[in-house]
């Protein structure tokens, strides 16, 4: 159960996945990509397979020293996939990702969800992205954010905890006094769990629990999370 004694200040979040539909973006881009090598079908089938070994490649490669932008790791893992599945990189397929990446809308049940929580707490998003391939994406959103915590301006990816140790210090405030709001269990419930930080698990797409890593509540999407943190 939530405790909110302290009660917060700041609620954070992670964005992709979380708060827009980073799985669907990297799956219409996978799907553009192969479009252009297969037959629609065989472009269709294959998609999913492409965007999963994108997105693990990618989170493998953040987690090697020594950093680098996230631009830069999305092209390193399109490039390993895309090898992996039997292709030759073009630049245009680089192109297409990141103009693709570039504006993620958000789910549906996020602006309202957001707009109750704003009328309380300030709000920030804590990213693994550079500042600004996210920032078409968090105006998608449509709700004002305090503050965009990202990869780039710490030097550092989740779940290091120099990213949310970087956050805390910009915000002006301690980790008792957020509750973090995220879907990943690695890049985001590790580090929480690790460092005692209050955390709502979002699990928009049925994953199993990491037990090693519990959160303090769960939810299947944002829209519950208003009455959670008790907004009126």
């Amino acid at each position: 159960m939530l405790q909110l004694q302290p009660v917060p200040k700041v609620i954070t979040f992670d964005c992709y996945g979380t708060l827009v539909r980073w799985h669907d973006a990297i799956r219409s881009a996978a799907h553009a990509i192969l479009a252009g090598r297969l037959a629609e079908s065989d472009a269709q089938d294959q998609s999913v397979a492409l965007a999963d070994r994108l997105r693990s490649a990618a989170v493998e490669r953040q987690q090697r020293p020594p950093y680098c932008d996230y631009k830069s790791v999305l092209r390193s893992a399109l490039a390993v996939a895309l090898a992996e599945a039997g292709h030759t990189p073009k630049p245009e397929d680089e192109e297409m990702l990141l103009s693709t990446l570039s504006r993620i809308e958000p789910h549906p049940d996020v602006p309202g969800a957001l707009g109750r929580l704003r009328e309380r707490y300030r709000l920030a998003i804590i990213s693994n992205t550079d500042d600004d391939l996210i920032a078409g994406t968090v105006a998608a959103i449509g709700v004002p954010i305090d503050f965009v915590i990202t990869a780039e301006q710490a030097r550092a990816y989740k779940p290091d905890h120099r990213l949310f140790l970087h956050a805390y210090a910009t915000l002006g405030v301690t980790k008792e006094e957020t509750v973090h709001v995220g879907m990943g269990q690695f890049t985001d419930l590790k580090v929480c769990y690790e460092l005692g930080i209050r955390s709502v698990w979002i699990d928009r797409i049925g994953e199993p629990p990491n037990l090693d890593w519990p959160p303090h509540a769960k939810l299947n999407d944002l829209a519950g999370l208003p009455d959670m943190l008790s907004v009126a």
